[in-house]
């Protein structure tokens, strides 16, 4: 099954016996709302629950959270390793991709990203609400970690000299040839990278490419075996993930270090120009 649903999938799937799909809220702030939680709070899909971007899904010091501390929150939320997800974000699926990943990691499998979030859900006519479900049940939730799926800044530099292996830099074209810079110290990329912009898995209103042009748009990567994928500190990585394991891609990892924590080491080369497919 897909793992992006659009409104009337969810409308379906809510409808279907036997299938106790959990939706989670993982808005961030936007225009009209300082926070996610102030977001939620003021509405949400009824029975959704709230998963912070921060708090819960990011760690104190690092791009991925707490592996029991989350499993924590799961838990007290109902929510076991067998439990159905469904994320919904403001609609970019910037968070909702992030949380999706995250959740892989422990280990989780059924998940799924609403297409276009919850801007899609409002448009479509359906109802929100304000009152918070009510959680009258704990569960048990054990943390099953994926550590294959996560690379460090070794792993990278192991991987640039493996023809098998190849390293993706989902930043905007002009951030990855070095033309603009706007926040580090260093313009440019890792050396080795090609450049696959995230936002190149979105069709020009916003919404998921289908299965077949996700497939066309990463057939180049058909014959690698290793997918490593990065961007400036994690989080557009998330969406070409999501997009690659939409595609039928099987051993996609995610290096949630990226460029940012490539040059904080000087030794670190850095490329400069084209020297990818796009």
């Amino acid at each position: 099954m897909s793992i992006i649903l659009n409104v009337e999938e969810l409308k379906k799937m809510q409808d279907r016996d036997g299938i106790e799909l959990v939706i989670i809220d993982v808005r961030t702030k936007d225009k009209q709302f300082n926070t996610g939680e102030e977001a939620y709070k003021h509405s949400h899909i009824t029975g959704a629950l709230f998963l912070d971007f921060k708090a819960d899904l990011t760690g104190r010091d690092s791009f991925l959270p707490e592996p029991e501390k989350l499993a924590k929150k799961l838990g007290d939320v109902g929510i076991n390793n067998e439990t159905p997800i469904l994320f919904y974000d403001q609609g970019n699926h910037r968070s909702a991709s992030k949380a999706w990943v995250v959740m892989k990691y422990l280990g989780h499998e059924r998940m799924y990203i609403l297409e276009g979030g919850f801007s899609a859900w409002v448009d479509a006519g359906n109802e929100v609400t304000a009152t918070m479900p009510k959680l009258e049940e704990t569960a048990k939730y054990r943390v099953n970690l994926q550590k294959e799926l996560v690379v460090d800044v070794k792993g990278v530099k192991d991987s640039l000299g493996n023809e098998t292996s190849v390293l993706i830099d989902s930043r905007a074209h002009e951030r990855y040839t070095g033309e603009v810079e706007p926040t580090y110290k260093k313009a440019g990329h890792i050396p080795g990278a090609l450049n696959y912009h995230s936002k190149q898995v979105f069709e020009d209103h916003g919404i998921w490419k289908d299965k077949l042009d996700l497939e066309t748009h990463f057939a180049s990567l058909k014959n690698k075996e290793e997918l490593i994928v990065s961007c400036g500190s994690g989080n557009s990585a998330c969406m070409n993930i999501v997009a690659l394991k939409e595609a039928g891609f099987k051993n996609v990892k995610l290096y949630p270090g990226g460029f940012s924590e490539w040059i904080e080491d000087d030794n670190n080369e850095v490329a400069t120009g084209d020297q990818s497919l796009f």
